[in-house]
């Protein structure tokens, strides 16, 4: 080998030695983007399960778009725990944009009955109307694209019955 061919490959290994450092560090701070539920359907009914499609709406605050790997996710309504799921569709959300991650959550039938059964027995001998149901959505994505990391969100809301 030449002196300049050991050199080349000397260079060569130092690029390739310093090249993940760098692309990890090329958005430097990322901001968490704020995750809130945009949709929720029925997409199967089963004796002992309910698959639901959930849509999250990801709001990201960075100068460069998101690369998402996954979702991970839990649905709380009025406190107690509903459904569970996880989504592996990946999405690109723009810098300073919005898009929709699509997530299948399960459900217990039974879970579900139950609650049903609880605030049926709540409206007894109550006017007005049905009261809201809240939600709190919770749990983490995964990114790619250089930034490599898990990152929590958790959202609350509620759904109003009256209309």
């Amino acid at each position: 080998m030449t002196k300049r061919a050991g050199f080349f490959y000397s260079w060569l290994l130092l690029v390739f030695l310093f090249l993940p450092a760098g692309c990890a560090g090329i958005h430097g701070h990322v901001q968490e983007p704020e995750v809130t539920l945009a949709d929720m359907q029925v997409v199967e009914m089963r004796p002992l399960e309910a698959v639901f499609q959930i849509q999250l709406r990801v709001m990201n605050p960075n100068d460069f778009a998101l690369d998402i790997r996954g979702v991970r996710c839990d649905v709380n309504i009025d406190g107690k725990h509903f459904a569970t799921g996880v989504g592996d569709r990946k999405s690109e959300i723009p810098a300073y944009g919005t898009g929709l991650v699509p997530v299948k959550v399960y459900a217990s039938t039974l879970k579900m009955f139950s609650s049903v059964m609880a605030m049926v027995q709540g409206l007894d001998g109550q006017a007005g109307g049905l009261a809201p149901i809240h939600y709190e959505i919770s749990g983490t994505i995964r990114m790619g694209g250089g930034i490599n990391r898990t990152i929590p969100f958790h959202s609350r809301g509620e759904l109003s019955l009256n209309n």
